[in-house]
């Protein structure tokens, strides 16, 4: 039985199934015609569902703007598929011209992580606010919060008359909480709210947020708090889950041997990827004769979500999968090049982020 909540993902997921519980929408190609550049994730349906986007291409159709937020509980290191989630918010903020802001819930892992002391979760936030200015967001229309060590009066503000909104019994059935959970984790949702709703009060901006179909729930209690508050509610691109190396359903900061981190070496790249879940036979010989399959691969995966822009390039290398023309070996090592010269890139924008940092944090 799958498991999916914001703190936990289990077992196989059936994405038409979760859309239909959640009372969301799927994307479908109406909706994708109304988009001048289609960005590869919604092309290849890795955005597949959505609240109220429909609203937010008319609204923006008219001349008006929005915002786009994009949160991120901060962890010792980055992985590529927070990457993506970011690439794909400047491509937002690139086509739609949207205003961006990134809360960094360091507040969020210091409650729920009880062996994180707060110096280690503020400098988490630190060390992964340098990989999001590596992807260079525009500062002029870009701000990052931080809710602990440059805690905005305003956004405070805001979360106390969130929290004033959403009962206790709210909280435990929507997020599963329990009389073990401490205060400070029930209070969470409320600033969370608040994130969201931010740019909407402060700036007059209604906001869109791309999150993973996990983090939905937030979304629903948001929209219900923006209702009382008679504020416009905040549209939602969902994300379906990018795989770990090991084929499992979702890749997780905390699972070293199955992640690329930001910041590892071309060493242990090659490693993880040689090593990585694959489609394909025991033999060399049974492949070429019976073909893989892709859609269980996480290689393929990886290729095709990050580095294969045109989609000709992707159905070829399906049906080159899929007849036992390429080899998984091969595919592993086209992805290891990938990874090795995008993270080489990236490596050099982050360190040259730690100078211009402080244009994304508008402190009072």
């Amino acid at each position: 039985m799958p498991k999916i909540n914001p703190y936990e993902v289990e077992g196989k997921i059936d994405y038409n199934k979760i859309v239909e519980e959640f009372g969301a929408t799927l994307i479908d190609d109406n909706l994708l015609r109304k988009i001048k550049h289609l960005h590869p994730l919604l092309r290849r349906h890795y955005f597949f569902a959505h609240r109220d986007f429909d609203k937010v291409l008319h609204y923006h159709s008219q001349g008006n703007k929005f915002a786009l937020v994009s949160g991120r509980g901060p962890s010792a290191n980055m992985h590529l598929a927070h990457l993506l989630l970011y690439n794909f918010n400047k491509y937002i903020q690139d086509e739609f011209g949207a205003f961006v802001f990134v809360p960094f819930s360091d507040d969020e892992k210091f409650m729920f992580k009880q062996e994180l002391d707060f110096e280690t979760v503020q400098k988490f936030a630190y060390e992964n606010a340098l990989d999001m200015a590596a992807i260079g967001f525009d500062p002029k229309k870009t701000e990052f919060l931080f809710d602990l060590k440059h805690m905005n009066q305003d956004l405070y503000n805001l979360s106390v008359k969130c929290a004033k909104r959403i009962t206790l019994s709210t909280v435990k059935s929507a997020f599963g909480f329990s009389e073990q959970n401490n205060i400070g984790s029930t209070f969470y949702p409320a600033m969370q709210a608040a994130h969201i709703l931010y740019p909407t009060v402060k700036y007059g901006l209604p906001s869109l947020v791309t999150v993973g179909i996990d983090q939905d729930v937030f979304i629903k209690v948001t929209r219900d708090v923006a209702g009382a508050f008679k504020l416009p509610k905040p549209a939602a691109l969902l994300s379906r889950f990018m795989k770990d190396l090991g084929g499992g359903t979702k890749m997780s900061a905390s699972k070293a041997e199955t992640t690329i981190y930001t910041t590892d070496s071309d060493a242990e790249i090659k490693a993880k990827i040689m090593r990585a879940f694959t489609g394909g036979r025991e033999t060399v010989a049974e492949q070429r004769k019976l073909g893989a399959n892709p859609d269980v691969c996480s290689v393929y995966e990886y290729l095709t979500l990050f580095f294969l822009n045109n989609d000709f390039e992707v159905e070829n290398l399906r049906q080159e999968c899929k007849t036992g023309k390429i080899l998984c070996g091969e595919c592993k090592e086209r992805l290891v090049c990938h990874i090795q010269k995008f993270l080489t890139d990236h490596k050099k924008k982050r360190e040259k982020a730690k100078q211009t940092l402080h244009l994304y944090t508008k402190t009072d």
